[in-house]
């Protein structure tokens, strides 16, 4: 009986032996990661140094899944599946920044690149640049640019979306040219692209001429759809030319944790664009191993194309794989700022309960889809996000975009069906552009900037008497907005509904692309009205027949803007 039992004993330690083969080389702990090896080992090894040639302590390196960290000597090593890793990369510390190809910094080595002897890789060198004021920084933050062929038909309704990408990247090269004193990057929540997957380098090269050093999140469109095997294959035309799809780097005290949710999936016998959300168990993995190397009093900033935790409409995404596994562990962290695109709506979202995690959701930087007009498709003019960081203080705001040199076509076909037409009023919008491109106010005729935070509809817009304001970032943190009269003040309702009342009213301009477009008459597209969680109303007495409309944002700023009837 001893031997039976001593036996199955040996059994069973074996079996366990054997299980823990197969996990990866760090095991995730609470404690920020374990010490660098003094002796590196592994099928992979290199150094990371700095541009003058000294070694780097503590950074960490991955193949895509496990992770490792530099010892004294600027040494690591990792023992990687080969046959299944196509890259390495340093995840650059906050001091220090990858060397710069058409403004993206290049922290990666495709394996493919690299000499293998005697079955591993060795001198894998990271050559980093020291950061001369590694506290103060900006982040352009922008989601959806999805250049297009002006040649598409679909892309024929209004201003072609390739043209109004040149429009952003000279709209960001103004506003970094007047940012002094700090570095500037930029961060694609996805959507780089629209399926046209040559224009990676395009992107680039526009990125770069803006001045900001640019990253990128991999989106559904940035997949290849041709692609016949799996999602992880669907992927590497993108990190081809924008490096890994997912990876990590630290600015100041924030920790950018850059990942895929978009799951691609086989349907007939391609990958589709109607991607599942959520985070691949190898993906998983690479998350909690990265986060295992970052003490729990970092900031993290979660920058995924789509939106990980909460939806416009008070839903969370539940059904997105990993969630609850995910969310868990990223609690554990002092704060996160959960960044995504992809709806193409403007949403912010913070539960003062349990303020932990913020949702930021960004609107299509180039405006609504198909149509790439000047809104998003719920309202928020089409624009992106400027982050400052300034020695642990974190701000931001929304930054409408300035230019619009791109002309609007109105010819189009599709099929046996084609059209020619003017396009539609704009009768809401506040701005007009000039013989330059640059929108000037309607009132006043004051240059549009960063200035512009909400937008005030008056009382006849929807016959009901209210006066509306559509405020672009706001979130719970901010003050309900006030409307003042003739010195009186009444305090504005927040309103929530799938009304079209309720949100920004579009509808002119979509029934207008439907009615003239017969190709979007008889197809399944359908031009709904998103929901608007930033919409505040008050019912004045119409016979003051002006008013101000002032709200004071999450970091004391105080943005006025008066309506006339």
């Amino acid at each position: 009986m001893a031997i039976r039992r001593i036996t199955l004993v040996f059994a069973l330690l074996c079996a366990v032996a054997l299980s823990c083969k197969k996990e990866p080389s760090v095991v995730p702990s609470d404690n920020g990661g374990g010490d660098a090896p003094a002796v590196v080992s592994g099928n992979i090894q290199g150094t990371v140094i700095s541009s003058s040639g000294d070694p780097i302590e503590g950074v960490v390196v991955s193949d895509g899944l496990h992770c490792t960290k530099t010892n004294a000597k600027g040494e690591w090593g990792l023992e990687a599946d080969l046959a299944n890793t196509d890259y390495v990369y340093a995840s650059t510390p906050s001091e220090y920044s990858a060397p710069l190809v058409d403004g993206t910094p290049t922290f990666w080595k495709f394996l493919k690149d690299l000499t293998k002897k005697d079955g591993k890789y060795s001198g894998v060198t990271f050559k980093l640049e020291k950061i001369p004021n590694p506290n103060r920084f900006t982040v352009l933050i922008y989601a959806d640019p999805q250049p297009r062929s002006s040649g598409a038909g679909y892309d024929n309704m209004g201003y072609h979306s390739l043209e109004l990408c040149n429009d952003m990247y000279k709209d960001m090269k103004e506003v970094v040219d007047g940012i002094t004193g700090r570095y500037v990057y930029a961060m694609g929540l996805g959507d780089i692209v629209h399926e046209v997957l040559s224009y990676h380098t395009k992107h680039r090269s526009g990125m770069a001429s803006t001045g900001a050093r640019n990253y990128n999140v991999i989106g559904n469109h940035d997949h290849n759809t041709s692609c016949t095997t799996n999602d992880r294959d669907a992927a590497r035309p993108f990190e081809s030319v924008l490096g890994p799809a997912n990876y990590s780097f630290d600015l100041g005290n924030l920790h950018f944790l850059v990942l895929d949710n978009m799951i691609g999936k086989l349907v007939d016998g391609k990958i589709s664009n109607a991607c599942d959300n959520g985070l691949t168990d190898e993906i998983w993995q690479w998350m909690q191993n990265d986060l295992s190397y970052v003490p729990k009093d970092k900031t993290i900033m979660v920058c995924a194309h789509s939106p990980m935790f909460r939806l416009l409409g008070s839903k969370d995404r539940s059904e997105a794989k990993h969630y609850g596994d995910y969310k868990a562990l990223l609690h554990k962290y002092k704060k996160v700022y959960a960044w995504a695109g992809h709806t193409h709506t403007s949403f912010n979202y913070v539960n003062t309960d349990d303020p932990v995690i913020e949702s930021h959701t960004l609107t299509r930087v180039t405006g609504e889809l198909w149509t790439n007009e000047y809104l998003g498709s719920n309202g928020t003019p089409r624009g992106y996000v400027v982050f400052d960081y300034d020695n642990g203080d974190c701000r931001w705001k929304f930054k409408p975009m300035y230019y619009q040199t791109a002309k609007y076509d109105g010819k189009g076909s599709s099929g046996s069906n084609s059209w020619d037409y003017s396009g539609p009023e704009y009768k809401y919008r506040d701005w007009d552009y000039d013989e330059s491109g640059r929108a000037k106010m309607r009132s006043g005729g004051k240059a549009l900037d960063d200035s512009y935070q909400m937008q005030l509809f008056g009382p006849t817009l929807y016959g009901d008497g209210y006066i509306y304001a559509n405020i672009f970032l706001w979130d719970e943190l901010w003050k309900n907005p006030r409307f003042v009269t003739d010195g009186f003040a009444s305090k504005m309702t927040k309103v929530t509904t799938n009304n079209f009342k309720y949100a920004f009213s579009m509808k002119e301009i979509r029934d207008y692309y439907v009615k003239n477009n017969p190709a979007l008459a008889g197809s399944s597209y359908k031009f709904e009205a998103n929901n608007t969680e930033s919409m505040f109303c008050v019912r004045p007495n119409t016979e003051h027949g002006s008013g101000t409309v002032s709200v004071e944002d999450r970091f004391g700023n105080t943005y006025s803007s008066t309506i006339t009837w």
